[in-house]
């Protein structure tokens, strides 16, 4: 069966279980797989920064509950995507929502996908790193949301939620997963532990304090290694405390602190050879390493050191007022941190092509919001705002390597790499050069936000209510920038470069639509608007004395959707059209002629598509689910795309560039499914058994426009099977049960693509293979 055909049946199926479910005789909420813990069938979420039922907020929203997470096995932010079709993982903890994202390594950018984290914005991808502990839910929210959550929300919000301590609760719990995975040879073990401590300090004041530990085997093996410090095993430690007090009965305090230390490079670093170019230079070192590229090669060589340290911190507080009227004004000041130190062996074998490729990052953010809530009980409602945010990120870095020359020559003119004589050449060397191919920087990057915002709705009607919003924002980035100040024989971008510039710019991104409710169990929504990213940077010179500022990115578009609840909500429904056109698109690509990576704007790009997820519970114990995401992203212009290694073509050969003009978005799958079964049922007054089947489907994913650079077609299946007593649960469980192996990336590899082959490299994360794990935890 060719493999259209294949998607093709696999998308009628999904959408069909999806009409089943909402023609069955009982169900339950239009979520993620077991998203519904609460009887009535009701879920409370953010999305638009108060609490509310799910069914009733009028814009596309995929919750994942605490339950969800822990029977299925999520333990990060990357895993999520397994559960809301809409979200699917890039590299380097990139995100993209329907079909939009900033795939970028650089620090020098945001991120058109914004995470945020008990109601503070995270202003680097670097903090979706870390494992989940005493999450109450998360909330992909799809779609420009950048109205009500801060700032830079172009194509949407992570929105993730910890739980609150519980005032008058003392409770202790804890929770383990052992995890066997595959890997070639041996498999790699994992373990993780977490606890929880909830102490009531008087009758007003709790305190919640929560632990981590975990330490999961590389998914790669590596066959080879170097000297110096080898560190592909991840390790990470982490604490969090919070402390809520009620001062009076109308003013709340909630304090959170966490730090975390998290070692290793499997799931950023994992890469491993899936195809070798005709006429690379790196055949027989692999061979001789005993290293196959293919698409399911987990094995890796190299000879030089590879490690990743990151450190994560902060602290917050929420200060809220209730008001006798029934108005609430809150205010939310943070400062979040966190430190990187790493490098890795880029040419990935056992020579030194390009061995070195790291750096250094400190970043700072401080934020304060102020927000004035209006009854959600009055004609109108809604929320107004200020918003305040400054980061700051020193870094450095450096890569480069031999290009695999005899060492023996290397010390010679003109190569002159590790010259001891200096002298006139050729019988001297002029200098002395730190490797063949190199590349530094050092630098500041500054970003400062302003914003006012507001959001009302007005009820028109017992049916009718009218929604329109606003906000104002005033953005200010710098840069100071020193590039490629060492020798090289080979300098890979603009020779000793020095760039400091700032960047401005002022928007108003705005909101209108309506919320129609014919019935308490029907909601009918629409809106309109236009949204907003700030401006950044490119991380490098594409020539001498050039602007480096990347303009902002503006979204414009809408949604329609109807959600619909039926038979006592047992039944959930929830379908949403969407349609957005980008501005400005801020993507990365490869520089051939510079032999780096820069960022830029594309020109305009288009998503559209449609949302659909339902659950039912259709029996005692018993609750199916189903979602699906059907994307279409396309670059309407981008005329100057970077070629990638090898492309031949007349454009590619006269500038570099060629017209992406209608080809599809990276990362941007066209069809997205989930389905899902929870089942419990009674075996004794206090011993439940439980099991979990969820299967997942993604058509092909594009990663780069190089032919090989497309992960095909993905269908996994996660099963857990356990039981549950009254304070405690165990389960064995498997997730990708039959090893259908996916990268999370399939790249050129730069090396072979100077001399013109085209070789691909392939990224790995933990869901890229089969896991097998016993899952146990009590509570008292």
């Amino acid at each position: 069966m060719n493999t259209s055909r294949k998607t093709r049946l696999i998308q009628s199926a999904s959408i069909a279980a999806i009409m089943l479910l909402t023609s069955a005789p009982a169900y339950a909420q239009a979520a993620a797989p077991e998203a519904d813990d609460a009887d009535n069938g009701e879920i409370i979420v953010t999305a638009q920064r108060r609490s509310e039922n799910v069914m009733k907020v009028p814009v596309s929203v995929t919750v994942v509950s605490a339950d969800a997470l822990q029977k299925n096995g999520i333990n990060d932010l990357a895993s999520v995507t397994k559960l809301a079709p809409s979200l699917q993982a890039g590299q380097d903890n990139s995100f993209s929502i329907r079909g939009v994202g900033t795939a970028s390594f650089a620090n020098t950018v945001e991120s058109s996908v914004t995470q945020m984290v008990d109601d503070v914005v995270l202003g680097s991808r670097n903090f979706a790193a870390n494992g989940f502990y005493d999450i109450e839910r998360v909330e992909v929210l799809n779609g420009p949301q950048g109205l009500l959550f801060g700032k830079n929300a172009s194509a949407g919000v992570i929105n993730i939620t910890s739980t609150r301590p519980k005032l008058g609760e003392n409770t202790v719990s804890f929770d383990s997963e052992l995890t066997s995975r595959y890997r070639s040879g041996k498999d790699g073990l994992g373990a993780q532990l977490r606890a929880t401590a909830n102490l009531a300090i008087g009758e007003n004041t709790a305190l919640r304090v929560n632990g981590l530990y975990s330490h999961q085997d590389s998914v790669t093996r590596y066959v080879k290694t170097g000297p110096g410090r080898t560190e592909s095993d991840n390790e990470q430690i982490a604490v969090r405390a919070k402390l809520l007090t009620e001062i009076t009965p109308d003013v709340q305090l909630y304090l959170i602190g966490d730090y975390s230390k998290k070692t290793g490079t499997t799931g950023s670093y994992s890469y491993t050879y899936r195809a070798l170019g005709t006429g690379s230079q790196y055949g027989a070192l692999l061979t001789g390493a005993g290293v196959t590229p293919g698409p399911r090669n987990l094995d890796a060589a190299v000879n030089a050191p590879f490690y990743r340290d990151l450190k994560t911190g902060g602290v917050q507080g929420k200060l809220t007022w209730a008001l006798a009227n029934g108005w609430e004004i809150s205010n939310i000041t943070a400062w979040k941190t966190f430190s990187i130190s790493q490098t890795f062996d880029s040419d990935h074998t056992p020579a030194n092509y390009f061995d070195s490729n790291g750096g250094t990052n400190k970043f700072n953010q401080f934020s304060n919001e102020l927000r004035l809530a209006l009854p959600s009980s009055n004609a109108l409602s809604g929320q107004v705002g200020l918003f305040y945010y400054h980061s700051s990120d020193v870094f450095a870095g450096g890569r480069g390597g031999n290009n695999g020359f005899p060492s023996f020559l290397l010390p010679n003119f003109p190569f002159c790499v590790g010259a001891t004589t200096l002298g006139a050449p050729p019988a001297a060397c002029p200098v002395s050069n730190v490797s063949f191919l190199g590349q530094d920087c050092a630098g500041k990057i500054s970003n400062e936000s302003l914003a006012a915002f507001g959001q009302f709705t007005y009820q028109v009607s017992d049916q009718l209510k009218l929604i329109a919003g606003g906000r104002y924002t005033h953005d200010k980035a710098s840069l100071d920038l020193t590039e490629n100040t060492r020798n090289y024989f080979v300098t890979l971008g603009v020779k000793n470069n020095r760039y400091s510039g700032t960047t401005t710019a002022d928007n108003f991104s705005w909101k209108v639509g309506f919320d129609y409710q014919p019935s308490a169990e029907t909601l009918i929504y629409g809106f309109y608007g236009h949204g907003y990213k700030g401006p950044g940077f490119s991380n490098a010179a594409p020539a001498p004395n050039v602007s480096l500022a990347v303009r902002p990115e503006i979204s414009k578009g809408g949604e329609i959707g109807i959600k619909q609840s039926l038979l006592d909500n047992r039944v959930n429904l929830s379908i949403a059209g969407f349609y957005t056109r980008f501005e400005n698109l801020q993507v990365q690509a490869f520089d051939s002629a510079l032999r780096t990576v820069v960022l830029g704007n594309a020109g305009k790009s288009t998503t559209k598509g449609i949302d659909i997820s339902a659950s039912a519970r259709v029996a005692d114990g018993l609750t199916l689910s189903a979602s699906a995401s059907i994307i279409d992203a396309k670059y309407n212009s981008y005329p100057g795309r970077q070629c990638y290694p090898g492309q031949v073509s007349a454009s590619c050969t006269a500038t570099g560039t060629f017209d992406a003009s209608g080809l599809q978005i990276p990362l941007a799958a066209k069809f997205t499914s989930v389905i899902g079964a929870s089942y419990e049922r009674p075996i004794s007054d206090s011993l439940k058994l439980t099991a979990d089947l969820s299967y997942y489907h993604r058509s092909k994913l594009l990663v780069d426009y190089a032919p090989g650079s497309t992960i095909p077609g993905w269908d996994t299946i996660g099963a857990s099977f356990g039981f549950k007593g009254a304070n405690w649960n165990a389960a064995v469980f498997c997730k990708n049960c039959f090893n259908e192996m996916r990268p999370i990336s399939i790249e050129t590899e730069p090396g072979d693509g100077l001399i013109g082959v085209t070789t691909y490299i392939q990224r790995w994360n933990f869901d890229s293979v089969r896991t097998i794990g016993l899952r146990f935890g009590f509570g008292f």
